[in-house]
């Protein structure tokens, strides 16, 4: 039986392998907190990782935008941002008793053979330096509306934690978060969101020199007040609670579009069964467009 032995959640900004103009302080510290997540990671020696991201019109159009979606075998990266292009290891066998276990629990999660993901999931890997752990990507549709509300996002999550441990495979497991807090990056064109496949902009470099110029316009949505609310509600083990009152309106009014990537730590807080986390860094950082935290199973 597989069972799960760490857990967290971070936050993500494309900006952070670009160079950065200002005092380094607050983003030295989240990088110290991400450090030390990697530590404890390691501490747990988990063989595997399952990892809930967020997918940037890179990999999903609305040609098809699946609500969930697992890689099972082929998994690689974009490279966008400067992240990782991979190959990463993946947990095939493992990844196929999970979504055989979240059909027969009333779940139909999409799956794929061949996915390739973007900085949502491989930056994560990267500031810890775990490209070479097995990884069980878990796409969260958070950008393209409809989206699953938070309530399904937590309670699929928990679905995924009892196939985790209802697992055949003698493994130890990671359970992990990339996502948000607050930040309100521009949404692509209509033409892009549907046609991006196959009209080149998928692996477009250009989007990124463009987030970039606009950057300074996007600095005033991060909302500390709204990220500390979350994340006070991750500390005290409440999550459910807090995705039952949540709506894709009210995230998007106090949080931005990206503040729609909190589901992804829904999803892994129910996994954890809620479990109460510690909160190792919070830092509203400009330069990097986002409310940063980094938070661990306690």
């Amino acid at each position: 039986m597989a069972s799960i032995v760490f857990g967290g959640a971070l936050s993500h900004s494309p900006m952070m392998n670009y160079p950065i103009t200002r005092d380094h302080a607050p983003v030295e510290r989240f990088r110290s907190a991400v450090r030390e997540m990697g530590v404890r990671f390691r501490a747990a020696k988990p063989d595997a990782i399952v990892l809930f991201g967020p997918d940037h019109f890179r990999a999903l159009f609305y040609d098809l935008m699946p609500a969930f979606t697992i890689g099972l075998r082929g998994i690689s990266g974009w490279g966008d941002w400067n992240t990782p292009e991979g190959p990463f290891p993946a947990s095939t066998g493992f990844g196929e008793s999970i979504v055989q276990a979240l059909l027969a629990d009333g779940f139909e999660p999409a799956f794929s053979h061949e996915l390739k993901v973007d900085h949502g999931i491989t930056q994560p890997l990267q500031l810890m330096n775990l490209e070479a752990v097995p990884l069980l990507p878990i796409v969260v549709n958070a950008a393209a509306p409809p989206l699953p509300t938070p309530s399904r996002c937590h309670a699929f999550g928990a679905a995924v934690g009892r196939a985790i441990r209802n697992a055949p495979q003698n493994l130890r497991v990671a359970v992990l978060a990339s996502g948000g807090l607050s930040h309100d990056p521009p949404k692509p064109s209509d033409e892009n969101c549907l046609h991006g496949r196959t009209n080149g902009f998928a692996a477009s470099r250009e989007r990124e020199t463009r987030l970039i110029s606009k950057a300074t316009v996007l600095q005033s949505r991060i909302n500390p007040e709204w990220d500390r609310m979350v994340l006070d509600h991750f500390i005290s083990g409440e999550v459910g609670t807090l995705a039952g009152k949540l709506t894709t309106q009210s995230i998007f009014e106090a949080a931005g579009n990206g503040g729609q990537e909190i589901r992804t730590w829904f999803a892994a807080a129910g996994a954890l069964e809620d479990a109460r986390m510690e909160l190792l860094s919070y830092e509203p950082i400009d330069e990097l467009i986002t409310g940063m935290g980094v938070i661990v199973s306690s």
